[in-house]
């Protein structure tokens, strides 16, 4: 079977020395051709002049957006052209070599359609990074959830993905998310402060209201379309 063509997306700003770091292991760590990597950064941020992005590209979303903006316009642009869409934070670190033949091996297991998130040694009950297939991206229409800014998308992804029995922990995959709670020596940085101190309250508020009202709707919609078992048992029933 063909390699799935893969995009990683990373959002960064203000990170050069995270950004060059991420960027050195994904190019050392990556086993397929079909990988592509692409930075999204914002016209205002000047910290990039100069970089070299190696094997990755690199894009400025004008007007600026945080995370889930970013990702979103970016994969409404990138899912007919790639099988699967995922993304990290540039202060993640890739560390397994093949990483990324391993977990598209664990979405075809799958059956090819869902979620898969490797382990960043700081959380396995929720994917704070993950691939997708660009078939839910496209039925939901979001790679992160609209209703959010920054966070609680992971919270978003691992309650619905595995309501709709879509999702799998590749703990064979070490991506490590070098997070400032979890790393010696790392900071919470200005891009931390500021998007903790706007979004931290509003977003968990939008996280409640999106699981009271849209969060049924959204897994039944999954299961119909993409759960192997659910959609035996409407064949059957056809």
């Amino acid at each position: 079977m063909p390699d799935k063509s893969l995009l990683v997306m990373i959002p960064t700003r203000g990170r050069r020395a995270l950004t060059e770091r991420c960027l050195k292991s994904f190019t050392e760590t990556k086993a397929l051709d079909t990988t592509e990597l692409l930075f999204i950064t914002d016209p205002d941020d000047d910290s990039y002049d100069g970089m070299d992005w190696g094997v990755a590209a690199h894009v400025v979303l004008d007007p600026r957006e945080y995370v889930a903006g970013k990702l979103n316009k970016t994969a409404a642009v990138m899912a007919d052209g790639y099988d699967v869409l995922m993304h990290t934070g540039d202060d993640n670190v890739f560390v397994t070599p093949g990483w990324d033949r391993i977990m598209l091996g664990t979405l075809e297991q799958m059956g090819g359609s869902g979620w898969v998130y490797p382990d960043n040694k700081r959380r396995a009950d929720v994917p704070e990074m993950w691939l997708c297939s660009s078939d839910v991206v496209q039925a939901l229409g979001w790679f992160l959830c609209p209703a959010l800014q920054m966070y609680y998308v992971d919270n978003v992804i691992a309650e619905m993905a595995k309501r709709a029995g879509l999702i799998r922990f590749c703990p064979e995959a070490v991506i490590e998310h070098r997070h400032y709670s979890v790393t010696p020596g790392a900071e919470r940085d200005a891009t931390y402060s500021e998007a903790e101190d706007k979004w931290g309250a509003a977003d968990l508020a939008a996280w409640n209201e999106w699981r009271a009202f849209q969060l049924p709707m959204d897994v039944a919609m999954l299961r119909r379309r993409f759960n192997p078992d659910v959609s035996w048992v409407l064949s059957r029933a056809a």
